[in-house]
């Protein structure tokens, strides 16, 4: 960033209430010793791998086919491509302005009106990291589900007892944890190694399923299906809703900004470009899957669709095997990238606030946010053990599915704010910037994002049951009175909001880097 682009930025950070400078000198050099670990590449490959739509079309597809079938699996996933490309383009705006770990509650801060600025980062900082928390635990979840079908290929008598699911997603933790605390170092090295082998993998599952699969015609595709019980119309939409988780969170590369090279330019292009390359071969993909699936009744009546696709489709257990296993070790690093993004924002909220701010300090000899690390990992522990005893995931699910909802309210606050920012006192000059096209994109995102909220708290099937229960919305509306009534007994009247000293410091050192 150069000085005049800086200045910009400082100027902007300057507009928040003084009494947010706060903090020793020797407080904030704790808070900001992490190190810039991440190349461009490397953080390229840390959003490319948080993503895997491509796989993750395929474990996800079930509900897709429930409520739309083959033509809506296919069209609303070109339709969301587009609504989160809008997203997408706005928010790299902001991530080139304010590469922060804290991000979206930071981005609303800097441009929100005064009156209204500490409120609508409160909240926004407790939808962010709830919303992330959730999708953390759901990721190792769905991991653990694909893992156990994959066992069920060879050993169909396998108990899939939730209680199994559980020692999966703690065993997965203890990795995870171990490696960002003592280990972070190797974890751009492994996120580049893990983007390579997602693009073989890929290229495997493509020609395999393509060679050794029956086809179905072209004109597959276009089938319509409606046995959740929805009328048309709303059932295309909540389908829809399973190609808008596949792109939950795709700011995450922004909350390793901190620990990122030149993170003002490589962030918002690694959050950008990594979201195309997704979308590019998960298209792909979803047209693959569609032409070589069994008869739609089979697949919906399966077990695990896309476990079952497989081994189908190919015939051969053994090929099938390899395929799923591509599927479970990139879900894996997907799950390492949702992880390490998770530790940051939990680490950045803490340091400002949100938090206990004990966990808010960085290891002086790793470098690393191990409380919040640890924190993280103990959170998701306690959610994953809502799984022994149970027979589903109905419990585990009903937080879960938080992750969806919270998160875009996250991105309707602020491309509320950063909308009236561009109308009223512009946006700064960035080294990302959608120039003439940031008010119509911002506008679109912005009614998009809107859109899709309304449609994700729907429950899958009609008539409504403890399984088809879409959760999101009662686990949603609790969390957000919950951080109302935070704010009206205690937050409203003594927190400053994000610490400015930290702030400062650290787009000093993204100058430098």
């Amino acid at each position: 960033m150069d000085s005049e682009k800086f200045e910009m930025t400082v100027q902007v950070a300057d507009a928040a209430p003084p009494r947010d400078l706060r903090g020793p000198v020797e407080s904030v050099e704790k808070q900001t010793r992490t190190r810039r670990l991440f190349t461009p590449a490397q953080l390229f490959s840390f959003s490319f791998m948080y993503f895997v739509t491509w796989q993750a079309m395929g474990t996800n597809m079930y509900f897709a086919l429930v409520n739309g079938g083959p033509a809506a699996y296919l069209f609303n996933f070109i339709l969301i491509a587009i609504g989160v490309l809008a997203q997408a383009a706005c928010l790299a705006e902001c991530a080139s302005i304010l590469p922060m770990a804290g991000a979206q509650y930071y981005w609303t801060f800097y441009f929100a009106t005064p009156k209204y600025k500490l409120f609508l980062t409160w909240m926004q900082g407790w939808a962010t990291w709830m919303g992330y928390v959730s999708c953390l635990a759901s990721s190792l979840n769905n991991s653990a589900v694909v893992l156990k079908a994959t066992i069920q290929i060879h050993y169909p008598d396998y108990e899939n007892g939730g209680w199994h699911t559980t020692l999966m997603v703690m065993a997965a933790l203890l990795f995870l944890t171990t490696v960002n605390v003592w280990f972070f170092r190797a974890v751009p090295w492994f996120e580049l190694a893990a983007g390579l082998l997602n693009i073989c993998f890929f290229f495997i599952t493509v020609v395999v399923l393509w060679i050794m699969s029956p086809r179905n015609d072209p004109s597959f595709m276009l089938i319509t299906s409606n046995v959740a019980g929805w009328d048309n119309f709303i059932s295309w939409n909540v389908g829809m809703l399973t190609q808008v988780w596949m792109f939950i969170g795709f700011e995450s590369v922004t909350h390793m900004g901190e620990e990122a090279k030149d993170a003002t330019r490589s962030a918002p292009r690694a959050m950008f470009w990594s979201i195309v390359a997704n979308q590019v071969l998960g298209l792909f993909m979803v047209i693959t899957y569609i032409i070589t699936m069994p008869p739609l009744e089979d697949m919906l009546n399966a077990s695990n669709p896309f476990v079952y696709l497989v081994v189908t489709s190919t015939g051969s257990p053994a090929v099938a095997t390899v395929i799923a296993a591509g599927v479970v070790i990139t879900g894996f690093f997907c799950a390492m990238s949702v992880f390490s993004s998770t530790t940051r924002i939990t680490w950045a909220w803490a340091r400002d606030g949100g938090l206990p701010s004990l966990f808010g300090h960085v290891d002086s000899k790793t470098r690393v946010p191990q409380r919040a690390v640890l924190l993280t990992c103990t959170i998701v522990t306690l959610l994953s053990l809502l799984n022994i005893g149970a027979d589903t995931y109905v419990a585990l699910g009903a937080v879960t599915s938080l992750s969806s909802l919270a998160i875009y309210f996250s991105y309707a606050v602020v491309l509320s704010v950063i909308l009236h920012a561009r109308l009223t006192m512009g946006m700064p000059v960035s080294a990302w910037s959608t120039g003439r096209l940031g008010t119509p994109l911002n506008v679109f995102a912005l009614v998009y994002t809107l859109y899709v909220m309304v449609w994700l708290p729907f429950p899958t099937a009609v008539p409504v049951t403890a399984v088809s229960m879409n959760y999101c919305g009662p686990i949603f509306l609790t969390v957000i009175l919950g951080a109302v009534g935070a704010w009206v007994v205690w937050a409203g009247r003594h927190w400053a909001g994000p610490n400015q000293s930290v702030a400062k410091v650290v787009l000093e050192r993204a100058r430098e880097s």
